[in-house]
């Protein structure tokens, strides 16, 4: 079972991959109408998720094995969110105001 010390490091490994991969830390302003993919979300949040669901699967791991799969997850979500996400959920058509 992944600890809280596994969600750190898939947190952190996303986070660092995704500004090597020149991602945005924060999406454009108006955060709330913003459609951008940044390091903190979708990436971050992702790879929360994807920790989770290894977790609650039931993988039992020994050892610094959970560490591993924490920082796999981690860098696999931030090479999904730079080259993947959009192409699965594109954003949204946006109308012109005339």
């Amino acid at each position: 079972m992944i600890n809280y010390i596994g969600y750190i490091i898939a947190i952190a490994s996303a986070v660092i991959l995704g500004l090597i991969l020149r991602l945005p830390l924060l999406p454009e302003k108006p955060i709330r109408q913003s459609w951008t993919i940044s390091v903190i979300f979708p990436t971050a949040v992702l790879a929360i998720g994807f920790t989770a669901i290894i977790s609650k699967l039931g993988y039992h791991l020994i050892g610094y094995q959970e560490y591993l799969v924490a920082l796999v997850i981690g860098v696999l979500t931030a090479i999904f969110s730079k080259f993947i996400l959009e192409r699965i959920l594109p954003p949204p058509v946006q109308e012109e105001v005339s």
